[in-house]
């Protein structure tokens, strides 16, 4: 199994350079798995590229309504609803700090990382660089 974080599932949605690759990781056996925090990202991410004419008018809400679809059908699965993470959170945060040479990791990524542990996942996707560096710290393997 394996946790999206927003840049990763972005990329399903959006044309990106490097959205084939994303493309092709999502047709493995494992469910793609996000947190509650994907969904509302992810719809800021395609309002702010509508904003910037990445995208066409209205397209933004048309990949919304797409995610929530996936969603429904089970393609993609909301993790972590209660959001009960303090000890995945405290974990994520010590292994960033206290390091030689720590990881400025910022609240929402280590709440993704957080969310990705809570429920045992292994695997982390994900295009941020500090959250990548965060989900090594705590032992999982990062995709791609």
């Amino acid at each position: 199994m394996s946790y999206w974080d927003t840049s990763a599932l972005a990329k399903l949605f959006l044309v990106e350079p490097d959205s084939a690759t994303f493309d092709s990781l999502a047709q493995r056996s494992a469910p793609i798995r996000i947190s509650p925090l994907v969904r509302y990202e992810a719809r800021l991410t395609f309002l702010r590229r509508e904003r910037e004419g990445a995208i066409a008018a209205h397209t933004a809400v048309v990949l919304s309504r797409r995610l929530d679809q996936d969603i429904a059908e089970g393609k993609v699965e909301v993790i972590a609803a209660g959001f009960a993470i303090e000890t995945e959170f405290e974990q994520v945060v010590q292994a960033c700090m206290n390091r030689a040479t720590p990881i400025s990791i910022r609240t929402l990524d280590a709440l993704h990382v957080a969310a990705a542990l809570s429920v045992g996942e292994t695997e982390f996707l994900s295009n941020d660089v500090r959250q990548r560096a965060a989900a090594v710290a705590v032992g999982m393997s990062v995709l791609p």
